[in-house]
């Protein structure tokens, strides 16, 4: 079809499409074969159509579910009569499973992941060992880090709102009339579409948003403005204080995370524990206090944590013992232990 061509053509020049396109789009992939050919198009010219900056579009099918919810956003903006929310997640639910990235390794959306779809409300939940790429019903996508929870509302006529309890990143779909709100433990953020990470995890001290394009107002728990935030700077939230600052930022980071990527640059071990930590979903105790202070330089990509620990005597006096899990009083299993000493 030539409108689908020109739509293709469109989408290898970078150009934004039109309600029309979108309109024509959704009218097509009506049919199981069109939308099969509409996928291998995608696959076939990626390298013309895919965006290397984006961290969230990583294959053909991120690309086609985001086309695709678009065209049911434009289709329902056009009707008389307002679909509830519910009629569109009901709509949508079937392709809501999308892959999520393991440590070394590309899984399934499955049982292990809790998606449930009631109403006008979301929640997702990534399990302990892996992280979840997630699509919400207005649009907005992103990751969830391993062990982490999403709640989503969509209050009509007010503004989109998101619970997390962990970690996050953000590419949020634009709306001028709704705002799209993160709450957490800490503090809320507050946008109307732009891309953020926020990692919001109870077990570290300090939590962290860092902004990587558009602008993000920071509330405080009790809805007091705190800042604005330009892109590339980051909130650094400390939970002990009660106080937070506005640093300056570095992508590769506070981004990393989302590719399966732990940077560890200047840590001290103290620090790279609590990163470990969440990364592995393990505690890991120090024994030796004085090994705390040490300096910490690492990239961990694939690697087992037995593979990192090994690495790290290397370059630090240290020995680790790990411990399975045990059973716990309510049926459920404490994670992994590790527990480092310093050698003589």
């Amino acid at each position: 079809m030539r409108e689908i061509n020109e739509i293709i053509g469109k989408l290898k020049q970078k150009k934004p499409l039109l309600d029309k396109d979108y309109k024509l789009l959704l009218n097509y992939l009506q049919h199981e074969e069109n939308e099969a050919e509409f996928k291998q198009t995608l696959a076939n010219h990626w390298d013309e159509v895919c965006d290397d900056n984006n961290l969230v579009l990583t294959e053909p099918d991120d690309l086609f579910y985001k086309i695709y919810y678009k065209a049911q956003e434009v289709e329902k903006q056009s009707l008389p009569k307002k679909i509830s929310i519910g009629q569109w997640i009901q709509r949508i639910a079937a392709i809501m499973l999308l892959p999520l990235l393991v440590v070394s390794a590309w899984y399934y959306y499955n049982d292990s992941v809790a998606a449930s779809y009631i109403a006008n409300k979301v929640l997702i939940e990534a399990p302990l060992d892996s992280k979840t790429h997630f699509f919400l019903p207005d649009g907005t996508q992103g990751w969830l880090q391993a062990n982490s929870k999403l709640k989503f509302e969509f209050l009509e006529n007010k503004q989109r709102s998101v619970n997390l309890e962990g970690d996050a990143y953000f590419d949020v779909a634009r709306n001028e009339q709704q705002p799209f709100v993160v709450s957490t433990h800490d503090f809320k953020v507050r946008v109307l579409g732009t891309r953020f990470s926020v990692l919001a995890d109870t077990d570290r001290p300090v939590s962290r948003v860092y902004l990587e394009e558009g602008s993000v107002e920071m509330i405080g728990i009790n809805n007091e403005r705190h800042t604005l935030l330009k892109p590339g700077e980051e909130y650094l939230f400390d939970k002990i204080e009660q106080k937070y600052v506005v640093n300056t930022g570095r992508a590769e980071e506070n981004l990393a995370w989302t590719k399966g990527i732990l940077l560890l640059k200047n840590k001290t071990l103290k620090d790279a524990v609590v990163e470990l930590e969440c990364f592995y979903n393990v505690d890991i105790d120090i024994i030796d206090k004085e090994l705390e202070v040490m300096p910490v330089y690492a990239k961990i990509e694939n690697e087992r944590l037995e593979e990192v620990l090994e690495f790290t005597k290397l370059i630090l006096p240290i020995s680790y013992k790990i411990k399975n899990p045990v059973a716990l009083d309510d049926g459920t299993f404490s994670r992994r232990k590790v527990v480092i000493r310093k050698t003589n």
